[in-house]
């Protein structure tokens, strides 16, 4: 945003685009930022359909994984459980 005081608001450019004002200043935006701002706006949007467009691809791969994957973390939680149960036997010292 350019701000400019409202006595010299006769003085912007008749294509810079009144955004906001008060009783002091007003404030514009330029061609040049309107151009690059609808460009940006854009690129948002196409950064969210190419990362949905990934986040499908990543799903569609990982589905073919999933049993393996989920079977290994069954496991892991096994093996934590265990080693917790030793853990807390060990400091109690627990005969069983």
């Amino acid at each position: 945003l350019v701000e400019v005081k409202n006595c010299h608001k006769s003085s912007v450019p008749s294509d810079w685009v009144m955004v906001s004002s008060t009783k002091a200043v007003s404030r514009f935006h330029s061609p040049f930022i309107i151009e690059n701002y609808r460009h940006l706006n854009q690129l948002r949007e196409q950064l969210v359909l190419d990362c949905s467009a990934e986040w499908l691809s990543f799903l569609d791969h990982f589905s073919e994984h999933y049993h393996p994957v989920s079977k290994a973390i069954g496991h892991l939680a096994t093996i934590d459980c265990l080693f917790s149960l030793a853990q807390v036997a060990k400091q109690g010292d627990y005969c069983r």
